[in-house]
C-alpha cells in the first residue's frame, strides 16, 4: 500500500478540530437536499420521456430500448474519465456545472414540444448527455462527502444520502404517474429540469471550497495514467477489491432474479399487472428501512462487520424467490425483496463509508468510478443470461441459479478480513493489501 498524502481537503482525518472550522454548520444537509431534489426529478424523467416517445412519436420497442441504452451507456464511456476529473478538480463546482447543464438540457425537451419540434432524435440526445452528467455528477458528490462530514458522521451522512435516493424510488414513480396525468409527459419532463435548478442551487449555497494543492501536478499526467492509477487502488487492497467483487456478483445473479421475476409471477403464479406492482411496492420499502437504520447497524456491528453482514442478508434472503411453490410466490418475493433491501442499502452504505475512511482524498473519485463501473458491468450479462437459461432451462431453474449463485458474493467479504474488522481505525492503516 503507497503511502497516503496529507489531507489537504477538509476531510475527516485533520487533527485538533481543524476539521470542524472548516466546515461550515449546514452544508452536508445543502447537499443532501439537493440530491433529494434531483432524485425525485429523476423518477419524473426515467417514466415521462419514455412515455413521451411512446405516445407522441409512435416510438416503437426497439426505439424506446435504444432511449433505455443511451441513459446507461454513459457510465461504461464515462465512468473512469469521470472519476479522474472529480480527482483534478474542485468536486463542488463539478456538480453545480452537471446540475446546471442537466436543467438546460432537459428544459429543451418540453420548449421543443410546446413549438411543434420535439423529435425522437432530441429525446436521443437528451437522454445521452443527462446520462453522461449525472456520471460526473454522482461521482463527484460520493467523493465531496467526506468534506462535508466528520469522520465519525460518515456512514450517517451516507445513510441520509441513502434514505433520499430510496425514497425517491418509492415515492417518485407515483408521483411521476400523477403529474404525467395531469400535464402530459412532455411538460412532465420539465419538473425533473426545475429538480436539477434546485439542486444547482443548494450546491451553490455550500460555502467549503476544497483545497487541490496537488492539481497542477495532476493535470500534467495523462488521463489514461491516472485511470490505471484508480484501478490499480481498487485491485490492490484486499478488502476494496473483496466488495467490488462483491457487489458484481450480486448485480450478476440478482439483477438477473429481478429481470425474471415479473415473467415468472405472470405464467407460474398467473399474477396481473396490478398485483405485480404491489409485490414490487411491498418489497421496495425495505430498501427504505435499511437506509433509515443503516448508520445505526454500522454502529452497533462496527464498519467491517456490517458490510459483511449486509451482504450476507441481501443475499441470503432471495432464496426464498426460487424455493417456494408458485401458488406461494407473490408474497415470498415480496418478503425476498423487503429483507434484500434492507441487507443491500446496508452493504452500499457501509462500503461507501469504509472507502471514504480509507482512500486517500485525491484518489476517492477514481476509486469509486472504478467500483461503479466494475459493478455496472455485471448488469448487461445478467440480462443476457437471464434469456438464455430462462430460454433453455426453464424461469424457475434460471431463478435457483441466480439465488445459488448470488450465496457466493460474501465469500471474498469473509476472506479479505473484514468480518473481524470492527472498525477502520486510520487512514494510515486500515486495509490490507496482497
Amino acid at each position: 500500500m503507497t503511502a497516503i498524502p496529507p489531507d489537504t481537503t477538509g476531510s475527516p482525518t485533520e487533527p485538533d478540530g481543524a476539521a470542524a472550522t472548516r466546515r461550515p454548520r449546514g452544508d452536508f444537509r445543502r447537499l443532501w437536499l439537493a440530491t433529494t431534489a434531483s432524485q425525485l426529478g429523476t423518477q419524473v424523467s426515467e417514466l415521462a420521456i419514455p412515455l413521451a416517445a411512446i405516445l407522441l412519436l409512435h416510438a416503437g420497442a426497439l426505439q424506446v430500448g435504444l432511449l433505455a441504452t443511451l441513459g446507461y451507456l454513459p457510465l461504461a464511456i464515462f465512468g473512469l474519465p469521470a472519476g479522474v476529473w472529480a480527482d483534478r478538480l474542485p468536486r463542488r463546482a463539478i456538480m453545480l456545472a452537471a446540475d446546471i447543464m442537466r436543467a438546460v438540457v432537459l428544459a429543451t425537451v418540453p420548449l421543443a414540444y410546446l413549438v411543434g419540434e420535439l423529435h425522437m432524435a432530441q429525446l436521443y440526445v437528451a437522454t445521452a448527455c443527462v446520462g453522461a452528467l449525472t456520471v460526473f455528477f454522482d461521482v463527484a458528490y460520493a467523493a465531496y462527502v467526506p468534506s462535508l462530514a466528520m469522520r465519525d458522521e460518515l456512514a450517517r451522512a451516507n445513510s441520509r444520502l441513502q434514505l433520499s435516493e430510496q425514497s425517491a424510488g418509492v415515492a417518485g414513480p407515483g408521483l411521476a404517474g400523477w403529474l404525467i396525468g395531469a400535464i402530459g409527459a412532455p411538460l412532465a419532463i420539465s419538473a425533473d429540469a426545475v429538480s436539477y435548478a434546485i439542486s444547482a442551487a443548494f450546491v451553490g449555497g455550500i460555502r467549503h471550497r476544497e483545497v487541490r494543492v496537488s492539481a497542477p501536478t495532476a493535470t500534467r499526467v495523462h488521463l489514461r495514467a491516472q485511470i490505471v492509477d484508480g484501478i490499480r487502488e481498487v485491485a490492490s487492497h484486499r478488502q476494496l477489491r473483496a466488495i467490488a467483487i462483491c457487489a458484481a456478483v450480486i448485480n450478476l445473479f440478482g439483477r438477473m432474479m429481478v429481470i425474471l421475476v415479473p415473467l415468472y409471477l405472470v405464467r407460474a403464479a398467473g399474477y396481473r399487472p396490478t398485483a405485480i406492482g404491489v409485490v414490487f411496492t411491498i418489497g421496495s420499502v425495505g430498501f427504505v428501512v435499511g437506509a433509515a437504520r443503516a448508520d445505526r447497524v454500522v454502529e452497533r456491528l462496527g464498519l467491517g462487520r456490517a458490510i459483511v453482514v449486509g451482504a450476507s442478508v441481501a443475499t441470503a434472503s432471495l432464496i426464498l424467490i426460487a424455493a417456494p411453490p408458485a401458488a406461494l410466490a407473490g408474497p415470498f418475493v415480496a418478503v425476498a425483496m423487503f429483507v434484500y433491501g434492507m441487507g443491500a442499502v446496508t452493504f452500499t452504505v457501509g462500503n461507501a463509508t469504509l472507502r471514504q475512511i480509507t482512500v486517500a482524498p485525491d484518489m476517492l473519485g477514481r476509486t469509486g468510478a472504478t467500483m461503479r463501473v466494475l459493478t455496472w458491468i455485471a448488469q448487461p450479462i445478467a440480462g443476457v443470461l437471464a434469456a438464455w437459461l430462462g430460454t433453455v432451462a426453464g424461469i424457475h431453474v434460471a431463478l435457483w441459479v441466480g439465488a445459488v449463485g448470488v450465496l457466493l458474493a460474501p465469500v471474498p467479504l469473509v476472506r479479505s478480513g473484514l468480518a473481524e474488522q470492527a472498525r477502520a481505525t486510520d487512514r494510515h492503516a486500515p486495509m490490507t493489501s496482497s
